[in-house]
Order: structure tokens, then sequence, then C-alpha cells
């Protein structure tokens, strides 16, 4: 029998007792004194405590004065109800409290497993990663944290940074606060040029105006999802007169698509991806636009026009090659053309194909250039619907990385002189890149700085493979997770990932032959943090596992809290006043014809 909860009860009653002794005899002797103008002498210590309950006035001895007993009796009861409810109220609060998101986060606080100030300072501090700022900046004569790292919190009193060179994985459910607590910082402390994927326009809003300040800033947007009044127009022809440009591209188009994302038609998408880089070869040394594209693809007998421009001016023997696929079996070709078909479905919106047909005195977008300095690329898509730009968001994505790992390669040490962030958000609803599993591997070395941002590890596995999924989320030597999540069989991943930590349990029982009780220690290993303790970890606490360090528990504020929020809440104002114009001007008429529409503005 446990006797632990009786020595806790006689405890609760001393106590009660004692305060109400004192309460009782306080109030008597106060009552007294503004009655009769004089303290009362008491009998005993309880007095007070008996004159109250049995009204009796001989407890207390007092010349010249009757006790007030009935006064003393009703404020008595009063002072009963005040200390009950007083009572009622501090148990409240406190059942509260040990049920509250503080009192869960002090207790996390204080398990043992954690990493702790010093480990943080050495490894994951803003000098830490500055150690290496020679290394990684060598341009920088007096770099900044956020030069040579990402800021992914705080802990222990400390801003928590992991190294560019690090990939990071970044998992959070919808309405997390993923973008309002770490994506929008990452975004604004980005100092070198930068890539940032979303299907909404939030990061954009709160981050474009900023980043005007430190370059140009372009947002490829064809299905006009931001709001922004003259999104970047990219030609996906540019390039591809090389052979070697256009079956990249092509292969990248159609991965991008629902085809690509299966795991089953791996070998339909590959054939599609071949046949459509020979059109876009064809479109390109034939001088023709992308409607020449849209029409070649949605019909092999209409492709006929393409194996006479490659017979002509393109690469030797693609023409021929291209006919005998379009005069194959029937069945083949329809398996075949069915990729080819959904990849250039979008450009049937007049809009999208404008968007990739830039007209005369559009600027050009030259990812060299874009690589020279602090630039931003906002690319803006959805995965659902017809008009679907997946696979076009993708190719644009893998152009401009395998130009900076070509001069990465070409430049002193294998390293980018200055370092291509990637912040990838939503990047799974948007498109399959393929590039992606091989890009989180190895392109820090490379200067190609990957920051992935996923609801779910399931997530990735629809977009990619398993095995791609599971090599995305080893290569992220940074994996941050926000709480939320319910995917248990990869909670349980987490939780063995975050180790154990020792507990001592101390067990107390009743021995009824003995009359008397026995005190048991037992020391017992539990995990770090449980699965149901990671899911409700509240949106200002996040989890990091940086590759061989202890877990680390990050505070985890809002853009809001920054030093410059004044400024980022002044271009977020300016930049949605932009977008409301935008959204709720008459549509325009859509001008197929890029020749035309500029002839339209000088025109206007």
């Amino acid at each position: 029998m446990n006797s632990s909860w009786f020595g806790k009860a006689l405890a609760v009653l001393v106590a009660a007792a004692f305060i109400l002794t004192l309460a009782f005899t306080f109030v008597a002797e106060s009552i007294t004194q503004v009655v009769c103008g004089a303290r009362p002498e008491a009998n005993s210590l309880f007095s007070g405590l008996i004159l109250t309950v049995t009204g009796d006035p001989a407890q207390y001895r007092l010349a010249g004065c009757a006790l007030p007993v009935w006064q003393i009796r009703v404020a008595g009861l009063v002072a009963v109800l005040l200390l009950v409810g007083l009572g009622v109220a501090v148990y409240v609060l406190y059942r509260r409290y040990r049920e509250s998101d503080r009192a869960f986060i002090a207790d996390l606080r204080t398990r043992p497993g954690f990493a702790p100030a010093s480990e943080i300072r050495q490894h994951l501090s803003a000098r830490a990663v500055l150690r290496r700022a020679r290394q990684l900046r060598p341009d920088l004569e007096r770099p900044k944290p956020t030069d040579v790292g990402w800021r992914v919190g705080r802990s222990r009193g400390h801003d928590v940074f992991v190294s560019i060179e690090d990939s990071v994985a970044l998992e959070g459910p919808p309405r997390s606060g993923k973008g309002y607590r770490v994506l929008i910082s990452a975004i604004l402390d980005w100092s070198g040029p930068l890539i940032t994927t979303s299907t909404t326009n939030d990061n954009l809003t709160a981050t474009m105006h900023m980043r005007q300040h430190r370059g140009q800033t372009h947002v490829f947007d064809p299905q006009g999802l931001s709001g922004i009044r003259h999104p970047l127009r990219v030609s996906p022809l540019a390039g591809c007169e090389d052979p070697l440009v256009a079956m990249q591209r092509g292969n990248a188009i159609i991965t991008g698509t629902a085809l690509g994302a299966s795991t089953t038609n791996g070998e339909w998408a590959q054939a599609s991806g071949v046949v459509l880089g020979r059109l876009l070869h064809a479109a390109a040394v034939g001088d023709r636009t992308i409607e020449d594209i849209y029409d070649w693809g949605s019909s092999p007998a209409l492709a006929r026009t393409a194996v006479d421009v490659l017979r002509s001016d393109g690469a030797p023997g693609w023409g021929d090659n291209l006919e005998a696929t379009i005069s194959g079996d029937e069945k083949l070709v329809s398996s075949i053309w069915f990729g080819v078909q959904g990849a250039v479905a979008p450009l049937a919106v007049p809009q999208i194909r404008a968007a990739l047909m830039p007209g005369r005195g559009d600027p050009v977008f030259d990812p060299k250039e874009f690589l020279d300095a602090a630039n931003t690329l906002y690319l803006i898509g959805s995965s659902s619907g017809a008009s679907a730009m997946g696979g076009f968001l993708g190719a644009l994505l893998d152009d401009i990385v395998e130009v900076a790992r070509v001069r990465a390669l070409a430049s002193p040490g294998s390293r980018l002189a200055h370092p291509l962030g990637l912040i990838l958000d939503e990047i799974a609803n948007m498109f399959r890149w393929g590039a992606l599993p091989r890009v989180m591997a190895d392109g820090g070395g490379r200067g190609i700085c990957t920051f992935v941002v996923l609801q779910a590890l399931s997530q990735a596995e629809t977009a990619w493979s398993r095995a791609e999924a599971d090599t995305i989320w080893v290569a992220a030597t940074a994996k941050v997770l926000l709480g939320g999540a319910s995917h248990v069989a990869h909670l349980r991943d987490v939780e063995a990932l975050l180790g154990s930590r020792d507990a001592r349990r101390t067990e107390r029982s009743w021995d009824s032959d003995q009359a008397g009780h026995h005190t048991s220690e037992r020391k017992e290993r539990l995990p770090l943090m449980s699965v149901d303790e990671i899911r409700r970890m509240p949106q200002t606490l996040g989890l990091l596992a940086y590759r061989n360090r202890r877990g680390v528990l990050l505070d985890l504020a809002g853009w809001d809290e920054r030093r410059d929020a004044r400024e980022i809440q002044h271009g977020k104002r300016h930049t949605e006043q932009q977008q409301q114009a935008v959204f709720t001007a008459p549509p325009q008429p859509q001008i197929a014809d890029p020749v035309e529409q500029a002839e339209a503005v000088s025109d206007e």
C-alpha cells in the first residue's frame, strides 16, 4: 500500500490548521481593537479559532468592553471563504500551469541530453560559423554571421547558426509558422544571389522590398499568382541551339510534370524528355517560338514540321531519329506523346504562353549576371490545374544551378565566390526537381546552399521516390523540426534521432506486517523527447538535429521581432498596395504576339 498520499494529506491539514489559527486570531483581535479601542488578551494560541467556532467570549480577557462576538464570527466566516477561494484559485492556476506550454518548455530545458550553452557556443554560435569565413567567403573583409551561416533560432541565450555548407531541411505542417518564424528571416539575411520558391506570395510580399535594396529582384510567375505588375519573362528556347542544353531542358521540363513525378513511368518520362528536347532544339535553330512548341507537342502529326527543321539546321541525325519515333508503333508513340502533351498543356493559356515569349524591350534574364551579385529570383507557381507550370519552373531553376555548378568548378577551390542560396519553400507542391537530391548531397561544397522546406517527409516521398526522399533527408546535415506533425512512424525516427536520457524514479510502499514503509530508487532510460512531446511542441519552439551534435531546443521568434521590423513592415505594405492594384484591375486583353504587344505598349 502506497503511503505517500497519506503523508501529503496530513501535511496539508496541519498547514491549513495553522493558517486558520493565525487568521482567526488576527480577525478577532483586529475587530476588537476597532470596536473597543483596545486589544484583548488571549487565553491561548487557539483562542481566536475557538471563539470563531463556538462563540465563547471567555477565550479573551478585556476590561470595560464586551467582545463583539457576532462581528468576529461573521468576519471569521468571510476569512474562511476567502482563504478557501484563494486556495482553489491557486490550485486551478497551478494545474493550468502544469498543463501549459510554459511548463512543458521549462521541463524540456531541464532535461539532460539537450545541447548545453557551452556546446552551442563552441559549434553553433555566430563565432563558430565565422571561423570558416575566410574559406567560405574570401571576398569579404569583415563578414557577418549571416554571410556564412543560416540563422535558425536562439537557444540558451545564443543565436544558433549552421554553416552555409550545410544543407538544411525544415519540416513543419501547414500553419506551423515556417514562413513567419524562419523563412522570411532567412530570405532577408541571405547576402548573395538567392532563388526562392513558393506556391503563395506571402514570403515575396514580406521580403521583396528589402531584397531590392541588395540587388535586382525578378519574379517568374506565369500563372499570375503573385500580383506583381511586370513579372519576368523567360524563353525556354534560350540556349537550346546547343543540343546538350536542349536535352537537359527537355528532361527538366518533363521531370517537373505529373509523369516525371511518377515512380512507375520512368521509362516513358525519359522518352518524352528526349522528344521534347529535340522539339526545343528544332524551335531554337529554326527561329520558331513557344507557340510552335505547343503545336508540335500537341500532335505527332504536327511535329513532322520539326523533323524538316532538324534535318536542315539541327544536330546531325536528330531529324531522322524524331521521324523514326513519330513513325513508330502507334501505341508506343501515344505513350511517349502523352508526356509531351502534358508538358506543353499549360501553353494553351495565352497568359502563360506570353510569359514564355519575351518581347522587344523586355529584360533578358542571364543566369551568369544573376550570380554576380545579391540578386533575387522568386519562382511562384502551383502544381494543380491545367495551367500547372512546374516543368518550366523546374527547367529555369535547373539552368541556373547548372551554370552555378560550372562556374564553381572553374573558380578557386571549386567554390562560388558568391554562394547561391536556394530557399525551396513548398517545392514538393510545385514540381519535382530531379536535381534536388544531388544538390543537397554535394552542393554545399560548391557554394550552392540549399534550404528545403517540407510539410512532412512523406510529401517528399510522393514528389520523389522513397530512396530519393531518404537521400534528401540524410543529406540535410541540419534538420529543423516544428511541432504539429502527425506521421507516427517518422516521429519515432525523430525520437530515435534525438537519443535518450537517464531518469531516476523513487517509489515508496507501505508494509502492513512490519508497520513501516520502504523506499526504492530505480534508474531507467527514457527518450529525450517522446513522439507525443515532439508533436505537441508550440509554435515558438523548434528542434535542431545537427550533424553529430546533441539536439538543440530552438526558440523561434517572428520576423516582426527583428531590429529592422519597422522597415520590413513598411516594405510589406508598399508591396501589398501594388498587389491589390493588380488584382483589382480589370483584365487586359491578351496579345499573343510579343511584337504586337511591344508596339501596343509604345503606342500608349
